[in-house]
This record gives structure tokens, C-alpha cells and sequence, in this order.
């Protein structure tokens, strides 16, 4: 992973580690599930970034990156109440 991580990320692992994850396999789950993009993703990315700019597209992908932690968040709070 990247040297500089966002502040969820680390949340994220902990959760993970308190689900049984130990640390490298949280982080590559966070790796796989977060900041990995699909074919689709990445051609909607350069053609926002055609008609938009780089900073919009920086800003398209952090956008998308919140909305995969968000939703990872939520269901491991989900997973954690449910128990």
C-alpha cells in the first residue's frame, strides 16, 4: 500500500484485525476492494479527466474511493451489531 494512507484506511484495517484479518491481510483486502479500478472505472475516469480536467479527475477518483470505504465501513458495522 502507499506510504501515506487515508485515516479511514486505518480504521478500516482495525475493524478488519478485530474480524480475525491479521495486518497484511487487511491491507490487502483494503488494496483489492478499495483502490483497485475496473476497466469501465478507468475509461469513465480519462474521459472525465478529457472533458474536466486533472483536478477533476483527482477529484472523481478520491470520490471513489470515499464511497468503497464508506460502503466497507458500513458493513462491518453491520457485521460487528449483527453479532
Amino acid at each position: 500500500m502507499a506510504k501515506r494512507t487515508h485515516e479511514l484506511d486505518e480504521v478500516i484495517i482495525s475493524e478488519l484485525q478485530s474480524h480475525g484479518y491479521i495486518k497484511s491481510e487487511a491491507e490487502a483486502y483494503l488494496k483489492r476492494n478499495v483502490y483497485n479500478l475496473n476497466k469501465s472505472e478507468v475509461a469513465t475516469i480519462k474521459n472525465y479527466a478529457e472533458h474536466f480536467g486533472l483536478s477533476a479527475k483527482e477529484k472523481l477518483i478520491e470520490d471513489i474511493l470515499e464511497l468503497r470505504r464508506e460502503s466497507i465501513m458500513l458493513k462491518l458495522t453491520e457485521q460487528a451489531s449483527c453479532v
